[in-house]
């Protein structure tokens, strides 16, 4: 009575024709055949069960071939009956896990010499090449490199990066690939129909889901169901079997991530790990599907589909922070010896981090209350607030002078002043007392007046709007957002050149460009110019303005008219200048008065950010 084969042994590829994918390596090594362009020797990488041996053994058929060398062997003759039951004496497999001696290596480098028994070659097959010692690959390199025209070396490896240079440089590699599902499924199917049983397709799916594009891994599976559960197999049996999850569990632990569901994502673990599943492939499988949804949250497909409902509840930008921990995590569950304390620890980090706001959101939620849509924005970051319930403290030294630069507080008549002028550049070659006999004491007070006029924010000539568009931009941008858009005033029209458009701004504020959401408000910039304007103009910033400090300006300044003043009601009172603390960025940049202090607390945005998050304010 014959013995009983596995189906890996059975259905073990005897013909080119027969092997299942790899077809640009087989193609490759016909046509070498064909043309007789054969290497002293070949290198096979690729992961295990993919068809490394089996394509080495049916090469060394096609060259000892009792018909002849063939791109195409008979696999009936004596050679290639002896070469697939591995006891050809032309044909030698070596295991290079248990022969990896520098002796082993000689024995074979010596027995070389000799002509081959029956057919044209002597071909040394070596499994695991990368087993063998340094001493071993030193004692082949010489024979590796220049054989005796009869021998033909074939190796394969699982890890070719252990492999020494001197040794791949002399070889042809061929890299052999993975195996689709699809191809494995199908030829499960034909194996199912060569034994009579009912190999069910979604059954056949999941075997090849499991099987990791490993064949022979897949053939070994199909074994085993075969012996629990008889001629018909099904998709159930095989999850029980093997402990894979469905996929529709897989996308409703993916939901309850994404939805914030920590009690239900907890929930599914523990049902899984109570059945006996694999939470390792569970987590496997779980990063294939924020994958998927990463691929449809970047390039949405047309056909709406499960995926479809949940990209826009994440961000691209959270999903890829998402599948770098899931990662991080797959390589410790793989060490772990309580696997279920690790996915739970896992599953609720993921959930966490999900949660975390970026400032680009935080700005954005400020902005969308101060507009009157608080509630809306209250919505967006409430799972924020209410899982992150811990007090937070604000380091406060807020470059405003004035309380009409206060984030919040409209500019009124009352809070406005004329930006001091520096005398020297108003009048370069004449000096107070030079300018007082030159002019007239009420033409010098007008022409000063009207030079700071034309530098302040809220007194423009229709000259100067006509060739400056800034000023009315930034203006417009700071009372949509004053949060991102309203330290834009501080600019100044520099030029224009051809599509360019320089705006000067001090030095100090050159750390306004290097937030997270400068490019998004750079394009929102250059649309409004180009809507201003009627063409595409490209934002040039300049960081070379000079600050100049407020005491050094009013000693040069001439006095100026009662008259002509500009009132300041109920201004408060200037607060007396103090050295610089390491608190203040430059001497250009004051702190504020104890009276504009308590201004910018009450203000009604800065009291709702305050509540928003649990916040307090120091000075």
């Amino acid at each position: 009575m014959m013995s009983y084969r596995v189906f890996a042994r059975k259905y073990r590829p005897q013909r080119f024709c027969e092997v299942v994918g790899q077809r640009s390596i087989i193609q490759t090594l016909q046509n070498a055949i064909a043309i007789k362009q054969l290497a002293q020797a070949y290198l096979f990488v690729g992961p295990r069960g993919v068809g490394k041996t089996s394509i080495a053994r049916i090469f060394a058929k096609a060259l000892n071939c009792y018909q002849g060398m063939s791109s195409d062997p008979c696999g009936c003759c004596p050679a290639c009956l002896e070469i697939a039951e591995g006891h050809s004496m032309d044909v030698l497999e070596i295991d290079g896990a248990s022969n990896n001696s520098v002796e082993s290596i000689r024995t074979l480098r010596d027995n070389a010499a000799f002509a081959p028994v029956r057919g044209p070659y002597k071909i040394y097959l070596i499994d695991e090449v990368h087993m063998l010692t340094t001493a071993a690959f030193n004692a082949l390199l010489k024979t590796l490199e220049e054989p005796p025209e009869h021998v033909k070396f074939i190796f394969a490896t699982t890890e070719a990066q252990k492999l020494p240079a001197t040794i791949t440089s002399r070889c042809q590699r061929f890299d052999l690939s993975r195996l689709r599902e699809q191809e494995i499924a199908d030829h499960l199917i034909f194996i199912a129909q060569k034994e009579e049983i009912l190999l069910l397709p979604d059954a056949a799916l999941a075997i090849a889901h499991g099987a990791d594009g490993a064949l022979r891994d897949a053939e070994s599976m199909l074994d085993q169901l075969v012996a629990f559960c008889g001629k018909t197999i099904t998709q159930d049996q095989v999850q029980h079997i093997f402990g894979f999850t469905s996929g529709d569990l897989v996308r409703a632990l993916g939901r309850s991530i994404i939805t914030l569901d920590i009690h239900g994502a907890l929930s599914l673990i523990e049902e899984q790990s109570n059945q006996g599943k694999d939470l390792s492939r569970l987590l496997s499988d779980l990063i294939l599907f924020f994958r998927d949804l990463l691929i449809e949250a970047v390039h949405p497909s047309l056909e709406q589909t499960s995926l479809s409902k949940l990209r826009d509840l994440v961000t691209p930008e959270k999903l890829l922070n998402l599948l770098e921990e899931l990662g991080r995590g797959e390589e410790r569950l793989r060490w772990a010896t309580n696997k279920k304390l690790q996915c739970d620890v896992l599953v609720i980090k993921a959930i966490h981090l999900l949660q975390e706001v970026t400032l680009s959101e935080v700005l954005d939620s400020l902005s969308a209350i101060r507009e009157g849509k608080g509630d809306d924005s209250l919505e967006a970051v409430q799972p924020i607030i209410a899982s992150s319930r811990r007090p937070h403290r604000v380091l406060l030294s807020p470059p405003y002078k004035n309380d009409s630069e206060l984030p919040g507080v409209a500019p009124s008549p009352s809070s406005e002043a004329i930006e001091p002028v520096n005398p020297e550049a108003a009048f370069p070659k004449a000096s107070h007392h030079e300018m007082n006999h030159q002019v007239p004491h009420d033409d010098a007070e007008t022409i000063l007046i009207s030079q700071a006029l034309e530098k302040s924010d809220v007194h423009e000539s229709p000259m100067t709007l006509a060739k400056d568009p800034w000023s009315d931009i930034a203006s417009s941008l700071s009372s949509e957002s004053p949060l991102k858009f309203g330290w834009l005033k501080a600019g100044r029209f520099f030029k224009r050149n051809h599509h360019e458009m320089m705006i000067e701004f001090p030095a100090s504020y050159q750390a306004q460009t290097e937030t997270l959401f400068w490019s998004q408000a750079r394009k929102k910039i250059q649309e409004r110019l180009a809507k201003t304007l009627g063409e595409k103009v490209e934002l040039v910033t300049l960081f070379t303005g000079v600050e100049v400090p407020e005491e050094a300006v009013h000693e040069d300044i001439p006095e100026v008219s009662p008259a002509l003043k500009t009132p300041k009601k109920n201004a408060p009172p200037s607060a007396k200048k103090n050295p610089p603390t390491p608190l203040e960025p430059s001497s250009a940049i004051p702190l504020l008065t104890s009276e504009e202090m308590d201004h910018f607390k009450n203000d009604p945005l800065i009291q709702k950010a305050l509540e928003l998050f649990e916040a307090e304010i120091i000075s």
